[in-house]
């Protein structure tokens, strides 16, 4: 299949998961106070909610650092950083799946014009885990930053040992600073 049909499946199912979320109301719910509460709402099984919370955020372009907050918030210093750790490499392992999956790896032999930008990319080749967790520590859970990774070439293995290393300090912090009442919401 021709990398350009790929891109507007993709398209095509990004814009139905969030067509999908707006009708059903979904994302009305994704909000910090919203999913706090279906987290408290649920229980034990909240921890579940949670995560899938995440990984439907993160096709919808929510950045991850808003559920790394709620889990501190919602959880505490200890549990959120636990729950914000799991769930993060959850939803970017997700996302990697279905966007390799529907979008293949049409950037693996792309050329970007600018420099700054085709440098990263170029150390994936090379250094593949090094340079995923360097995006990682400084881009953490961000849409854009998943969907470019899986559509590189680099591997499902790499793509993952580098999302743990690479955002498990931040989202630590974050969910620390949320969990001891910082909130930065």
């Amino acid at each position: 299949m021709k990398p350009w049909v790929r891109l507007v499946l993709l398209a095509l199912f990004l814009i139905g998961v969030f067509a999908v979320g707006k009708m059903t109301g979904f994302t009305d719910g994704l909000t910090v106070d919203g999913i706090r509460a279906s987290m408290k709402e649920a229980g034990v099984g909240g921890f579940f909610v949670f995560v899938a919370t995440f990984c439907v955020g993160q096709l919808l372009y929510i950045p991850g650092f808003v559920f790394v907050m709620v889990s501190g918030l919602a959880y505490g210093p200890f549990w959120g950083s636990v729950a914000s750790v799991v769930a993060a490499n959850v939803s970017v392992a997700v996302s990697f799946v279905i966007v390799r999956t529907i979008g293949g790896q049409p950037l693996a032999d792309m050329r970007i014009k600018r420099p700054f930008l085709q440098a990263p990319l170029d150390h994936l080749e090379d250094r593949p885990i090094r340079s995923m967790i360097v995006i990682r520590l400084f881009l953490w859970a961000i849409p854009p930053v998943n969907y470019t990774l899986a559509m590189s070439g680099v591997s499902f293995r790499d793509y993952m040992i580098a999302a743990a290393i690479g955002m498990t300090p931040p989202f630590v912090l974050l969910s620390v600073l949320a969990g001891l009442g910082f909130n930065l919401l």
